[in-house]
């Protein structure tokens, strides 16, 4: 399995959210495949850029039109780069 770079992280974790709908940190990090500590750290990331929100009646985090703003971009340029091959070493 081939490393997960940081924007590619934030994805899984918006698109999680985004399909699934609010959600506590557990679930997410189930969903993802993070531990709580690498999770806490993209949380507080994510919250601090406005791409997802966190509901404390609930403690749950929910997705953002920012986040889903990022998810389409995200997906956009993924699009763009996949006609291209690239030889990085």
């Amino acid at each position: 399995m081939d490393k997960r770079d940081r924007f590619t992280i934030v994805a899984d974790i918006l698109t999680v959210l985004d399909r699934e709908g609010a959600l506590y940190k557990t679930q997410i990090a189930s969903k993802c495949n993070l531990d709580t500590r690498m999770l806490n750290r993209y949380i507080n990331m994510l919250l601090d850029a406005g791409l997802i929100t966190y509901s404390p009646n609930l403690k749950v985090l929910i997705i953002t039109d920012q986040g889903r703003r990022y998810l389409m971009l995200y997906s956009k340029i993924k699009r763009m780069l996949s006609d291209y091959e690239f030889n990085l070493h």
